[in-house]
């Protein structure tokens, strides 16, 4: 006499499974979402500490143009291109915001008469970012 299992005990080890997948997945993606916006927003956030060192080290105006269509934020000094942010490609997140440059003064403050915000956003999952009109960075 050989041991096995019934088609029924199959079925049953199936449809548990199968609930229990059908709970955990969706419990999954919200969690892998809130890890790429936080990833992404310290990326960003990152880049904006860069470019207000960037500024009051070489007492010249500074500025991170963010591109929502290419998913990705270049800081510039004077024009010139010195660092590139990937944050959108690389963990597939939205980015959107009041204001597509945040510029630094050379003393490091911010350049403009508004605060700024950049919202970073995969799923339901989304952050904050504010940039004072001192350019200081909180999330």
């Amino acid at each position: 006499m050989q041991s096995g299992h019934t088609l029924a005990e199959l079925l049953v080890v199936l449809t548990i499974g199968s609930i229990l997948s059908g709970i955990a997945l969706p419990r999954f993606a919200a969690i892998r979402d809130r890890a790429a916006v936080r990833s992404a927003a310290e990326q960003i956030e990152g880049t904006l500490a860069a470019a207000r060192r960037s500024a009051r080290l070489h007492s010249a105006t500074t500025s991170v143009v963010f591109d929502p269509g290419r998913r990705m934020a270049f800081m510039m000094v004077e024009g010139d291109t010195i660092m590139t942010a990937l944050p959108g490609t690389e963990l597939a997140v939205a980015l959107s915001g009041t204001r597509d440059t945040i510029r630094y003064a050379p003393d490091g403050r911010g350049y403009g008469a508004t605060n700024s915000s950049v919202i970073v956003r995969r799923g339901a999952a989304a952050d904050t970012i504010f940039v004072s009109r001192l350019g200081r960075v909180r999330s």
